[in-house]
């Protein structure tokens, strides 16, 4: 019995080491490129990796052999981004499935049928550390794309209709950008922040 347990943890641990999970946007739009990297990077070696994908509409942009990759895309529709790692356990594969989604005309975008209700959003405090930004409307047929800058030039991405992102009195958030869009238009929604406004949040 002692035994069963052991080897039961064993996997357990194994399976755990194992995993690797995707980080970045879950959409991106036509003409734009996107950043994606590993959460939990395990490799054996800097260049340990492979990314790929079969799809035709985006293209792999850097060394395919690192933990972090671009993806440009240039084609509507749905892809999935693999990659290979070998660690000390060795071969992990992890995937992700990433819409691409048209970029609005000029006149969709103004288009006096637009059909988004949203006029901008307010920040939320979830804890000491976290803050989640809400929009103005709550809507269910809108995707929305979140951006956060930080003071330091560091960038974080949410496709979550309400985002949440960490800040501290060091690492203040300098602006952060909503975009959201229908298959009718899009709208874009931009705050900046004083760099003393996350020390007194």
């Amino acid at each position: 019995m002692k035994k069963i347990l052991l080897l039961l943890n064993f996997l357990s641990f194994t399976y755990g080491f194992a995993q690797c999970y995707i980080e970045g946007n879950s959409s991106i739009t036509v003409g734009e490129t996107e950043t994606y990297t590993l959460k939990n990077n395990a490799g054996q070696c800097t260049d340990c990796h492979h990314w790929s994908t079969f799809a035709r509409n985006v293209t792999l942009q850097g060394d395919v052999k690192q933990s972090i990759i671009k993806v440009n895309a240039h084609g509507a529709g749905q892809f999935i981004l693999s990659m290979d790692m070998l660690s000390s356990r060795g071969k992990v594969q992890c995937s992700k499935v990433i819409d691409v989604v048209p970029k609005p005309s000029a006149e969709i975008y103004n288009s006096p049928a637009c059909d988004i209700g949203t006029e901008g959003f307010k920040e939320v405090k979830i804890s000491d550390g976290t803050v989640s930004f809400v929009p103005s409307k709550a809507e269910t047929h809108l995707k929305y794309e979140w951006t956060a800058e930080y003071d330091n030039g560091e960038k974080k991405i949410s496709a979550e209709s309400a985002a949440q992102f960490a800040y501290s009195k060091e690492k203040g958030i300098r602006s952060v950008s909503l975009k959201v869009y229908t298959s009718k238009c899009m709208r874009t929604f931009t705050k900046t922040y004083d760099a003393n406004y996350w020390r007194f949040y």
